[in-house]
């Protein structure tokens, strides 16, 4: 049984769905603090089983911890197979949740990377791109990277200097000095190699994007 102190934690920590309904994000900062509190303390059986009764319930947050957790042997032993299973979990859209309809973008990124590199099976960067792509779309700057890296390079995918374009173009703007000298440079060479009708409709859908909310 867990100790007085470890079940406080859980406590707090599964509530999150709860008390932060309205902020998906805040929800996921607040519960990733709060299990790696519960792993400090000890009782990890504690927390992996207080956070399956929470998948069960439908928290998507609480499949991120798992599948995060199993992929680095955090707390339990490490498991490809039940990380990609938690993490595709929290990826799924699901349009009738009240936040995280469009699915958990970290989920989503962390279950890309492990299908494009291979992390417990062969690699597949076919089927990691939807998966990338979703993440993309909701914002998250790994993601944007990834893929007009993989768009440009064709690298287990169909080259495609206009995805690459429109990816590295969102990208460098939100990104840090090194990575956006590189997808500057990634936007102007696709740019050379696009049809100047194509060109124009890539270049307004970068100017007309913007992230999905959560």
């Amino acid at each position: 049984m867990p100790t007085g102190k470890t079940m406080k934690i859980l406590l707090a920590a599964f509530a999150a769905a709860s008390l932060l309904s309205q902020n998906a994000t805040g929800a996921e900062n607040f519960q990733e603090k709060e299990t790696a509190k519960a792993l400090a303390a000890g009782e990890p059986a504690a927390v992996v089983k207080a956070l399956e009764r929470q998948v069960r319930s439908g928290n998507v947050v609480s499949a991120l911890e798992l599948g995060l957790m199993y992929r680095d042997g955090k707390g339990v032993s490490q498991d490809y197979a039940k990380a990609r299973k938690y993490l595709k979990n929290a990826a799924q859209p699901d349009e009738i949740r009240i936040w995280h309809k469009n699915g958990v973008p970290d989920a989503q990124y962390a279950l890309a990377v492990m299908l494009r590199d291979g992390v417990g099976g062969k690699p597949n960067a076919s089927a990691a791109v939807p998966w990338f792509e979703r993440a993309a779309e909701q914002g998250r700057l790994p993601a944007q990277l990834a893929l007009a890296q993989m768009y440009f390079n064709g690298a287990g995918i169909k080259r495609s200097p206009e995805r690459a374009f429109i990816w590295a173009s969102i990208a460098a703007a939100s990104a840090g000095e090194a990575a956006k000298k590189e997808m500057e440079q990634i936007r102007d060479l696709a740019r050379k190699q696009i049809e100047p009708k194509q060109l124009a409709k890539a270049e307004n859908l970068v100017k007309a994007w913007k992230p999905k909310s959560s």
